[in-house]
């Protein structure tokens, strides 16, 4: 081997060295992303009574999302669900996290592409539950909220009900380790 040949190994192993150091530098400035972006998703999520939102959306529908249709369906009073709901104000947090549920849909599709069919099933439950919210403001700038609200309320509580079914039910799908944290904000 002459000398050029040697200087031209040692400089190829260099740039393979240097190419290798930069790709896991970036890989693993990915992953602390994708790890901050999964924080910040659940950190935009709006507690809720979860025990209340399942109150009122199991009155009208079953665990599987279908109409209720037994005696014992549609018993609760309009003041009961405004108290469960937590009036026009709780409507519009169920609508702000309808909207990070569709993010968290997208966010599990980077590993698991099945994700965007469930995706767009919670973009129009979203546009389902703002349809009832914008409703009810019409009826409250008519003065006829109160006989409007067990009207589209509950419709729209079913509505995020089964959005989060769907979500947690993608994330055990995907087997996906951040499960466990959805659960609990949910």
């Amino acid at each position: 081997m002459n000398k050029w040949s040697v200087w031209f190994l040692i400089a190829v192993a260099a740039f393979v060295s240097a190419l290798i150091v930069i790709a896991l530098h970036y890989y693993r400035r990915a992953q602390k992303s994708s790890q901050r972006d999964w924080r910040r998703l659940l950190m935009r999520l709006t507690i809720v009574d979860r025990s209340s939102i399942a109150e009122v959306a199991l009155d009208i529908i079953d665990e599987s999302g279908q109409q209720r249709k037994d005696k014992g369906s549609a018993v609760l009073e309009p003041s009961e669900i405004w108290k469960l709901v937590g009036g026009l104000e709780g409507l519009e947090v169920l609508e702000a996290n309808s909207a990070v549920l569709i993010d968290l849909a997208f966010y599990v599709q980077q590993w698991y592409p099945e994700a965007l069919a469930v995706a767009e099933q919670l973009r129009l439950s979203a546009r389902e539950i703002e349809w009832h919210v914008e409703r009810l403001k019409s009826a409250q700038r008519t003065g006829k909220l109160e006989s409007a609200f067990p009207m589209y309320a509950q419709p729209a509580v079913a509505a995020y009900y089964l959005m989060t079914r769907r979500v947690l039910a993608l994330y055990e799908e995907g087997n996906l380790a951040m499960l466990g944290d959805l659960r609990e904000a949910l």
